[in-house]
């Protein structure tokens, strides 16, 4: 049952435990007015909620109704309808707060819309006086609010006005905020998160703790923010005259992380997106674990076929020594048979692919051999991705070659080039076929190097692994771990096996 899952489980991490306790103490000392508590009406709540971030708060009103009615003389819930899931869209998924309300037996009113509907009435008859909502989604409009004695409440996971919006959780993380909090604010007439807040997690607020998942943030925050907002109603803050903590305006400096106010808007598809251009292996790694459950996604172009080269001077290299033969240089062709980086492949449309497994690996500064590997093809990389095409000398380059062990038989090659496509388009100038110069906006591509070093003779789930190699501040770069790469329209696989049909054969 719902109600039984959300009791926090005893064997929860100790370092998560540890960080529970200390942001218990941190609720303890919870920024509320200093003025003596009001006396309040009974409470008949309306509580509109849709999460199981939402489920902690109307568990304990609910605990709170049952031990001192006279506070919360009942409890009514609004949910919105159920989603359709599945194949052909056959079933309906409803929100775990409706799960929850059904337990304890409350009356329960599906509405997707405000629009020509009032409060209802408690089940004693008498009228809502205070509308709760928590991670409830839509907006409640003055009509109703003003239809409520007490007007109406929300728990928001941040420290307004940091992190106003639907997703603060994420963004917390995004962000790399050292602490966070919880706020509880008046429900504003005019727009989200712009009303009093009453109460409010004290600065700093709470550790995030290191490599903190969305879930662990959210199973930190709920229970506080279901506390925070019971406390309130007995020391009766909700009744007016409201005493505000902070300044909830996002004109004022900020007092935290030393940064100006962020939104938190909801997060999309696009965030899991990767850009080689843009993301560093930290980066990558981190929008992975908060935005896409371990996965991100990109699309790739397909490359042209490589021309056949020419055997001259087959019959020379055959005359070398022996020794010339063992230490063998491997060379790399320049890709001058490429397309530009900034038009499309002849295949057409790029295909998305989605990394699963993804996360970012250290590497030591002496690890000789994947810094002369990296060097070699740096420059390489970042001409392509400079948008420079053509011969040799425009590229500036010579040609690459690595030094080829004579025992060494890989079945792979070291390295692999792949041509991601980027969500921004450049404008680039071309010649039409009358001879004038036109301007054409196309899509951005960037080259990717990606690497099956450091994989070999480690873990078992590491043998169809990959990394990508990403260039950062300087001379330095990351390293990016992928499991698995799943193409679009067929099942995920090993990423080495996907990377050898798409991408490019390196060395």
């Amino acid at each position: 049952m719902l109600l039984q899952r959300l009791t926090i489980p005893s064997g929860m991490r100790s370092s998560l435990s540890s960080l529970s306790r200390r942001a218990s103490s941190a609720f303890t000392r919870c920024s509320y007015s200093t003025e003596p508590n009001k006396v309040s009406d009974p409470l008949r709540i309306l509580f509109c909620g849709s999460d199981v971030f939402s489920c902690y708060s109307l568990k304990a009103l609910h605990a709170e109704h049952k031990a001192d009615p006279g506070l919360i003389k009942s409890i009514d819930v609004m949910v919105r309808p159920g989603k359709a899931v599945g194949r052909g869209y056959k079933e309906i998924r409803q929100v775990p707060i409706q799960s929850l309300a059904e337990e304890l037996s409350l009356p329960i009113h599906i509405r997707d819309t405000f629009t020509g509907w009032s409060l209802p009435h408690s089940p004693d008859g008498e009228p809502i006086n205070l509308i709760v909502a928590v991670s409830f989604g839509l907006f409640v409009p003055p009509r109703i609010l003003n239809q409520a004695k007490y007007g109406g409440l929300n728990v928001h996971p941040s420290l307004l006005p940091d992190l106003r919006g639907p997703a603060p959780l994420h963004h917390a993380l995004l962000n790399r905020l050292s602490h966070t909090g919880v706020s509880l604010q008046t429900l504003s007439p005019q727009t989200f998160d712009a009303g009093t807040v009453i109460a409010q997690t004290p600065l700093p607020g709470i550790p995030i703790p290191p490599a903190c998942t969305v879930s662990q943030l959210h199973d930190l925050l709920a229970p506080l923010g279901a506390e925070m907002l019971v406390s309130s109603l007995r020391k009766g803050l909700h009744v007016p005259p409201l005493t505000p903590v902070i300044d909830n305006d996002i004109s004022i400096n900020p007092p935290v992380e030393k940064q100006k106010y962020t939104h938190a808007p909801k997060i999309t598809k696009s965030d899991q997106r990767w850009s080689i251009l843009r993301h560093s292996a930290a980066d990558a790694a981190l929008r992975a674990r908060v935005c896409g459950a371990g996965s991100l996604w990109t699309s790739v172009y397909l490359p042209l076929p490589v021309p056949s080269q020419s055997n001259k001077g087959s019959s020379e290299t055959k005359k070398g020594s022996k020794q010339d033969q063992e230490e063998k240089q491997h060379e790399f062709e320049l890709p001058l048979c490429y397309p530009h980086p900034l038009e499309e492949s002849a295949k057409g449309s790029p295909k998305r692919i989605i990394l699963e497994d993804v996360s970012e690996i250290s590497h030591s500064s002496d690890d000789a051999g994947l810094e002369q590997r990296y060097r070699a093809y740096q420059r390489l990389v970042q001409a392509m991705n400079s948008g420079r095409s053509g011969s040799k000398e425009q590229f500036g380059l010579d040609p690459i070659s690595l030094l080829q062990s004579h025992s060494e038989t890989p079945p792979d090659p070291l390295f692999w080039l792949l041509r991601l496509g980027e969500d921004d388009y450049v404008h680039v100038e071309t010649t039409a076929a009358n001879g004038e110069k036109v301007t054409e906006r196309r899509p951005r591509v960037g080259w990717a190097l990606c690497t099956r070093l450091g994989m070999d003779g480690e873990k078992e789930e590491d043998k169809g692994a990959v990394t990508f190699v990403i260039p950062e501040h300087g001379d330095k770069f990351g390293l990016l771990r992928v499991g698995k790469i799943k193409v679009e329209g067929k099942g995920a696989k090993p990423a080495r096996q996907v990377i050898k049909e798409l991408a490019v054969k390196a060395g």
